[in-house]
């Protein structure tokens, strides 16, 4: 192309600054100018970016800080503040070791509590970059943000974001960039305080929120906020079958569908995006966003899901409905017995395991089977085996089976799939830590140390012990309701309420 040509379009992306100017082609002219031939034109681009940097500091100066400082004067504690949620921010990044500090410093000073944050980065393995993540996450730390570095093949943002979500230890997931800054004191707070209000009316905790990113008018939606209980029950954080273009779409429109998608007022986090005039155009929106045909196909493509999306939504309808499928341990008088054993069976069982972890997480021992106890339970659980004869319900019907299960962190069992539909299957709490966030199937239940468990036999529930420290469960059945008598809503139930 010609110096005027480039000059010509030199003058067109400068005149970008004002929104007025800035059709759907702009991000096509500066492109093209990145991928001419022996990088001719890669000086217009140059000439840009230089004004977008001043402009961003102008920006960040006079409107960011101020709004900041702002925020923290006037921050109060909600009343009643909710819940103390642990947060994941999940952020695919590629050679942008600074925005990432920017970011996640932004999270740091801005959050009210943050040692309960966390920001996971996936960073491509070929990104040249790499060597500045890995010193920036093993030099740095952020105010009490803890950071993780994930490395993998190059799977593309969508993919990437899966990744970390399944990586992520938060009770929320949060969708992030490395070209966000979050603004307001206290969002953390704030988003916890929005999310009680709202699970007054929606207990089972499917729920999907957005922070103003400040990148479209009217309200427009960026950065889905999901509960793991949503994350859990859809099986996914968000959609692979999308470039780039529409994966936070489809996320708002089956939260819309299913009648749980809720703005958290009050909080900002900007968007910094190139496309807005609020950051530099780099390589990685290069490589990312590329031109406007990949953006047209996954428009397209989002066009043609709809009732995909509808389907995704009466999945979470099914779940609200279905609950998992618990009965309350109130009807089962051992409850309260077993619970009055706990400490001494929980002491015993721990000097029988102590120095010994459970192998992969998981140590499943079987302690009554076959109409008899086994040889570890005879010669070195008498406690145990004193307390569960006095109740015959777990060892006198024909095909009994107790077993005494050990889950590390981030462990799951099921109970034994034999169970009839007749009988109901008891997990005795002997040891719960306080963070282990066990769950039945994909829903999180209160379960404290003492506390039972009780579920219909003809159903396969999973108990995960999410936290730290190891979980410590005594796992048997006993004659029960049929499962079409049991309630529907998850519940445990102290021993001796």
């Amino acid at each position: 192309m010609s110096r005027r040509g480039s000059t010509a379009d030199l003058v067109r992306l400068l005149l970008g600054h004002l929104s007025r100017f800035r059709g759907r082609t702009l991000q096509d002219v500066a492109t093209g100018a990145l991928r001419a031939p022996d990088g001719d034109r890669a000086w217009v681009v140059g000439i840009l970016n230089l004004t977008l940097r001043a402009r961003r500091w102008l920006h960040h100066r006079l409107v960011l800080e101020p709004r900041r400082l702002r925020s923290r004067l006037l921050f109060r504690r909600p009343d009643p503040a909710g819940p103390r949620r642990t947060i994941s921010l999940l952020c695919p990044t590629r050679d942008r070791v600074a925005q990432v500090a920017r970011m996640v410093s932004s999270v740091a000073r801005t959050a009210a509590e943050p040692d309960r944050v966390e920001v996971l980065c996936y960073v491509d393995s070929d990104d040249p970059a790499l060597p500045g993540y890995r010193e920036l996450f093993a030099g740095r730390r952020f105010g009490g943000v803890r950071c993780v570095l994930l490395v993998g093949e190059p799977v593309g943002v969508p993919a990437a974001w899966n990744r970390l979500a399944a990586e992520a230890g938060g009770d929320l997931l949060l969708m992030a960039n490395d070209d966000q800054s979050y603004v307001d004191h206290g969002w953390d707070v704030t988003l916890d305080a929005r999310l009680t209000a709202l699970e007054t009316g929606h207990p089972d905790g499917l729920l999907c929120l957005y922070f103003d990113a400040g990148q479209y008018p009217d309200g427009g939606r960026d950065f889905p906020i999901v509960t793991r209980r949503w994350y859990e029950a859809l099986g996914y954080f968000v959609p692979t079958a999308f470039s780039q273009w529409e994966v936070e779409t489809w996320v708002f429109d089956v939260a819309e569908r299913a009648g749980r998608l809720y703005p958290v007022p009050g909080v900002f986090v900007e968007h910094l995006h190139y496309q807005d005039y609020k950051a530099p155009f780099d390589a990685t929106y290069q490589r990312h966003r590329l031109t406007r045909e990949k953006s047209f196909a996954d428009h397209a493509l989002f066009l043609r899901t709809g009732s995909v999306r509808a389907a995704e939504a009466d999945r979470l309808r099914a779940v609200v409905r279905g609950g998992t499928g618990t009965v309350p341990a109130t009807g089962f008088w051992f409850a309260g017995f077993l619970a009055e054993h706990r400490d001494r069976l929980a002491a015993e069982v721990a000097a029988w395991s102590a120095g010994s972890e459970p192998a992969d997480g998981t140590r499943r021992v079987v302690l009554f089977a076959d109409g008899a106890w086994t040889g570890t339970a005879g010669e070195t659980l008498p406690v145990l085996v004193d307390v569960l004869l006095a109740v015959p319900e777990a060892t006198v019907p024909p095909g009994s089976r107790v077993e005494l299960v050990l889950l590390g962190p981030g462990a799951a069992t099921v109970p034994d799939p034999g169970i009839r539909d007749a009988t109901v299957s008891v997990c005795l709490g002997l040891h719960v830590p306080a963070s282990a966030r066990p769950r039945v199937g994909a829903v999180p239940v209160d379960w404290r140390s003492g506390d039972c468990l009780v579920f219909p036999g003809d159903t396969v529930p999973i108990i995960r012990n999410d936290g730290a420290g190891t979980l410590v469960t005594l796992l048997f059945s006993v004659p029960g309701p049929a499962r079409a008598a049991a309630p529907a809503s998850a519940e445990a139930v102290t021993g001796n309420a």
